[in-house]
């Protein structure tokens, strides 16, 4: 819970102090991060496919945002940084206690971050449609996000789990040029396909590795 409201509210102070294409960099380490842990910390070894896709997609998220080094935004890498780490621990704990539910964790850290903010909050500065996108945000993008994959992490990897999460990278831009008709780049299309392309290779290498154990077992 405590890790779940420290990335979140990291997460949207990383947004607001450096550039987005930055700190979604960062964030796209956070499948290597999340593997360092869970081999440390539970032994939760990755074979050698989701780590090469791990690195493919972190090649593809580069080649989207096209990140430039630049000054003056050190406070909002360093929140990056702290963000991608809790992500990447929550994983872990997640998927070391994966018999436990920790729905009602994930629950309560919204409404922890509520009460973090509160002090910093301005209610009625804010106008009626913002509001309403605010709304939309908190429950969908955050609420539905997280309880998903709260319950994913506990099914997969820690490791392949944060490797799915990458692929929010290149489906922003696609949910943006579908609501809104504004074109990405070609580096977009062309990033976004590496993302995707190492995802599905991930999925499809380990589904035909399951189903060559199951055939053995079978046999046997």
């Amino acid at each position: 819970m405590i890790l779940s409201t420290f990335a979140t509210i990291c997460f949207i102070n990383a947004l607001r102090l450096a550039p987005v294409a930055d700190v979604m960099t960062i964030h796209a380490a956070l499948p290597f991060l999340t593997a360092m842990l869970a081999l440390v910390f539970i032994g939760e070894r990755e074979d050698w496919t989701t780590w090469a896709a791990s690195f493919i997609a972190l090649v593809g998220v580069v080649v989207i945002v096209n990140p430039q080094a630049s000054g003056g935004y050190l406070a909002g890498y360093a929140f990056a940084t702290a963000m991608a780490l809790s992500y990447a621990a929550m994983m872990v704990i997640i998927r070391r206690n994966r018999q436990v539910s920790m729905l009602p964790a994930a629950c309560l850290s919204a409404f922890l971050c509520a009460v973090v903010v509160l002090p910093f909050a301005r209610p009625m500065q804010v106008t009626a449609p913002a509001m309403f996108d605010l709304m939309l945000f908190g429950t969908i993008q955050f609420g539905l996000g997280l309880l998903l994959m709260t319950i994913g992490t506990r099914l997969i990897s820690a490791t392949r789990s944060a490797l799915i999460g990458s692929m929010e990278n290149p489906l922003a831009p696609f949910w943006v040029w579908l609501a809104f008709g504004e074109l990405p780049a070609w580096a977009t299309w062309i990033g976004g396909g590496l993302v995707m392309g190492a995802v599905i290779f991930d999925v499809l290498t380990k589904s035909k590795r399951q189903q060559k154990s199951v055939e053995v077992v079978v046999q046997g």
